[in-house]
């Protein structure tokens, strides 16, 4: 099994962060359907680490740097840099791990629904 770590947005408003939190579920479900071990942070660490308290968000960004060592690939997702991302994509590259840019399942499945459809995109 490959070990994937996803890379993509958390912080933001509360509603972005619900929106980021929902993105990554959605394409860590489908990464271990795909029947990969999947690594994201950010989706363990603010559970007890709070955000908003710098030195506990880099605790959970350094624990998350370390991670990545284990992951066979990054998967990169929303297009979207953010600084937190940017510095997983930096370590990635140190490593000589992989990436590459993946798709929210949702938003394709809409896409993909309008193309059949003959909707507008």
């Amino acid at each position: 099994m490959k070990v994937v770590f996803v890379c993509s947005p958390y912080r933001g408003t509360e509603e972005e962060v619900r929106e980021n939190t929902a993105l990554a579920k959605r394409v860590c479900r489908k990464a271990a359907l795909d029947g990969h071990i999947v690594l994201c942070p950010h989706l363990f660490y603010p559970a007890f680490l709070r955000e908003d308290v710098e030195a506990e968000r880099e605790i959970g960004i350094a624990s998350g740097l370390r991670l990545l060592e284990y992951a066979d690939e990054v998967w990169v997702v929303d297009g979207r840099i953010t600084s937190g991302m940017a510095r997983e994509i930096a370590r990635a590259g140190e490593l000589g791990i992989p990436t590459r840019c993946v798709v929210d399942p949702k938003a394709a499945e809409e896409h993909l629904m309008n193309a059949i459809m003959g909707g507008k995109e």
